[in-house]
């Protein structure tokens, strides 16, 4: 039977998360992402094979800027199957109570960023489309690290090869014109920010304190640091950060994410969002991000010698509201690992 959620089904939800992607999830983040996103719903659909969860789709909705006009979009999570129940066409069956549901609950774009076999069938039985993969940025701070790690024998010779990291690092921040601070909780001037700067992109998720807080702040499992840049004490950009060691090689490297970065509409200001953030993660031996070839973000992190590395997550989405007939190419988002909840 192919039902809504009733409350208690996280528990049940949650285990079937583990037997499909053997990954524990606690209640605490199942809470977060489906109860206390900044709409406080989600829509979830689910399979019940006689008391059993068999299967699972779920929806979370965004605040979303569509050209002039704010909309709501509903990102598509978590669709799994049991191992036990596969071939009975409960994954078809899913998808299509959850566009059912979608139009009824005021969802107007549906989008996801699946891995290869999910994003097949998300588009054979929703009728969406592959918009894009999403470029991936990388910059190399530590050379030295990097080689010996890969090529242990060089350990010896590290002192020397240490000299190349110096010609890696990167301009400062003009400290006389811009000021830099941490910052652990998003207030107004946030919301502030937002309207200073939506016009980045025709279609980006909301961006305002809510959000923010949500997304960062309150976020169970990682953790984050926010960096606000004024200009006379105005706030006009942040960036997030995080940092995690990764092995590499034959060791490990410690790797820096800009998990979002959004200023006002001046191109200095980016230029110096950028630096101060790369200011934030020197200790990294390599920082990564994703960022559009048309955004004022990818241009700005170019000049930071950021390389274009691959095109690792496909966009996929599709429009539920008849009315939103603009272009939704990939042209026209602002898109950061900020849209992910992997990130």
């Amino acid at each position: 039977m192919i039902r809504s959620y009733k409350q208690n089904d996280e528990q049940q939800i949650n285990a079937l998360f583990y037997e499909v992607f053997r990954k524990q999830r606690s209640l605490v983040h199942w809470a977060w992402k489906y109860k206390e996103n900044p709409l406080s719903k989600s829509i979830i659909t689910v399979a019940d094979e006689d008391g059993e969860m068999a299967g699972h789709v779920a929806l979370v909705p965004a605040k979303t800027k569509w050209y002039d006009r704010e909309v709501i979009f509903g990102a598509r999570n978590d669709t799994m199957v049991s191992p036990r129940h596969q071939g009975k066409g409960l994954y078809k069956k899913l998808n299509q109570e959850m566009i059912d549901t979608a139009q009824s609950e005021g969802i107007d774009y549906l989008y996801g960023y699946p891995a290869e076999k999910a994003k097949e069938l998300f588009i054979r039985y929703t009728g969406a489309k592959e918009i894009a993969s999403i470029p991936r940025l990388i910059r190399v701070n530590r050379l030295s690290t990097l080689v010996v790690n890969k090529l242990p024998f060089l350990k010896a010779a590290k002192p020397a090869i240490r000299v190349a990291d110096r010609f890696l690092k990167p301009k400062k921040a003009n400290s006389l014109k811009y000021s830099f601070k941490f910052v652990s909780e998003c207030g107004r001037e946030f919301d502030s920010l937002w309207e200073s700067s939506k016009g980045v992109a025709p279609i980006l998720l909301k961006r305002d304190a809510q959000f923010l807080n949500w997304r960062f702040h309150r976020h169970p499992d990682r953790e984050y640091k926010m960096l606000a840049m004024y200009e006379n004490d105005i706030l006009s950009g942040y960036s997030v950060i995080s940092l995690e060691e990764k092995p590499f090689g034959g060791g490990n490297v410690l790797n820096g994410t800009i998990v979002d970065m959004l200023a006002i509409e001046k191109e200095e200001a980016w230029e110096q969002l950028v630096a101060g953030t790369l200011q934030e993660l020197e200790e990294a031996d390599v920082i990564q991000t994703w960022a559009l070839a048309q955004s004022p973000y990818f241009k700005e992190l170019k000049k930071f010698r950021f390389v274009h590395k691959d095109n690792p997550m496909p966009l996929v989405g599709k429009p539920v509201d008849p009315s939103l007939k603009e272009d939704d190419s990939i042209e026209n988002w602002y898109i950061t690992p900020a849209d992910v909840d992997s990130f």
